[in-house]
């Protein structure tokens, strides 16, 4: 869908947080104003059973339910014609305590009592105060709530929390409750949209059936292929053991492996280039570090001719390439090249380049280092071009690299093998386990 079809959306959007938190309010306000199986869902998971009962039992003419937003407690409502208030914090945070919440006092600082959202229905009102990420908004809660509390003797106040994802999983439930029925609501449908766009966070994982399969960096479809791989790697540790442990990095996802010779293993999802298939490819890259060299050079290469790895009984495809990481303090990676052996003179990935020429160099070495590295790489390949030479190296104000004589191996195993064995939340386990078949099959490489 065009984005700027989408009824939440503006030309010229402000990008500050308060626009967002505004917008974000209006959208919801306006779900809960068209939707009423939504309206209906979202207040009976607010308020107890006893008061949903009461507000719709039953109805007359007299009935009504106010949703508005940006509304003055203090001066823009007849608070006598409320006998119970519900005050609700709305945050990205499912676990947030509202044990504290009448310990606090009006705020110096922020004296407004203005709602991000209000529902009233009958003689109950609820406050809503609306955060997009995990900030904690009580106090902003508080505030808005003061001129009840304040005169706190004349209302019964109840005061919870509620998460984005909730809201969603109830807004995912309705639409696929509209898809049985042939219906559709575009309330509905343009908020998942937004809401999918902006705050993917908020998205319980869904099973690999069910994700159109993406390789578009930032697409819904690719967050969400994201989030259930790192859902079924966090799983291994609990099937393989606490070696298995999901990385602990903000810049790639996988798992750490307790090889000598590999310390991590790595999914991506890739288009094949000659047929373009649809693959999860899972990476390890042996010798990535000098001292994991020392379990791969002290035995035969021989390994590095498979061309299928065999997993759970199957045969995959799997590629191995050549690869020299170059890195500086504390194996922080700089920079690196994959190669083939048409693209050498002479095999550089040999045990005596190893033992003497991988490590440490200084840069006062580096001429003789460019010097090693003509000696076995064509012109043509342009070794200088692949790892940024002159950027990295000659023109920066490191003194020192250590290169890493390793290679990088790959499997790739078809998405569709992943949905056929993930067709519900708990087929997870499944696909944790498929992994740790993965793992060991690497295992038994070299």
């Amino acid at each position: 869908m065009n984005q700027h079809l989408n009824v939440f959306r503006f030309f010229n959007e402000d990008q500050s947080p308060i626009f967002i938190e505004k917008n974000l309010s209006r959208a919801f306000a306006i779900c809960l104003t068209h939707e009423s199986f939504f309206l209906n869902e979202y207040i009976r998971n607010i308020v107890s059973a006893e008061d949903y009962q009461y507000l719709f039992s039953s109805v007359n003419t007299d009935t009504v339910c106010t949703i508005d937003i940006e509304i003055d407690t203090a001066n823009k409502i007849e608070r006598e014609n409320f006998k119970k208030v519900y005050a609700i914090a709305m945050t990205s945070d499912r676990n947030i305590s509202m044990d504290d919440f009448f310990d606090r006092t009006l705020s110096n600082e922020d004296k407004r009592n203005v709602t991000d959202v209000f529902i009233s229905i009958k003689d109950i009102a609820i406050i809503i105060e609306v955060k997009r990420t995990w900030e904690d908004c009580k106090q902003q809660l508080f505030n808005q709530l003061w001129p009840f509390y304040s005169d706190k003797d004349r209302f019964i106040i109840e005061a919870k929390r509620f998460s984005w994802a909730e809201v969603v999983g109830i807004l995912e439930k309705i639409r696929h409750i509209n898809q049985l029925s042939q219906q559709s609501s575009v309330f509905i449908n343009h908020f998942l949209e937004l809401s999918g766009a902006r705050f993917p966070e908020w998205f319980e994982p869904k099973p690999f059936n069910v994700i159109p399969f993406s390789t578009q960096n930032g697409a819904i479809n690719s967050i969400q292929l994201d989030k259930r791989i790192r859902q079924a790697l966090t799983g291994v540790a609990a099937i393989a053991g606490d070696k298995y442990q999901l990385l602990p990095y903000n810049d790639r996802i996988g798992i750490t492996l307790p090889f000598v010779w590999a310390s991590e293993l790595i999914p991506g999802f890739e288009l094949h280039p000659d047929d373009h298939k649809e693959y999860v490819t899972f990476y390890i890259w042996p010798g990535n570090t000098k001292q994991q060299g020392y379990s791969i050079f002290d035995k035969p290469l021989g390994w590095m001719n498979k061309t299928n790895l065999t997993i759970d009984g199957e045969e995959y495809p799997m590629e191995i390439t050549y690869n020299i990481k170059f890195s500086h303090f504390m194996g922080k990676y700089v920079s690196g090249i994959n190669f083939y052996d048409d693209n050498v003179f002479k095999r550089v990935h040999t045990s005596d380049n190893f033992y003497h020429k991988s490590g440490k160099w200084t840069s006062e070495t580096w001429q003789e280092f460019e010097q090693f590295m003509d000696e076995h790489f064509k012109p043509e390949f342009n070794w200088r071009k692949a790892c940024d030479w002159e950027k990295k190296f000659l023109q920066s104000d490191r003194s020192y690299l250590f290169m890493s004589l390793g290679f990088e191996v790959s499997v790739s195993i078809p998405y569709s093998k992943f949905k056929a064995m993930d067709k519900t939340e708990v087929d997870i386990v499944k696909v944790s386990e498929f992994i740790r078949k993965i793992a060991m099959a690497y295992q038994s490489l070299i």
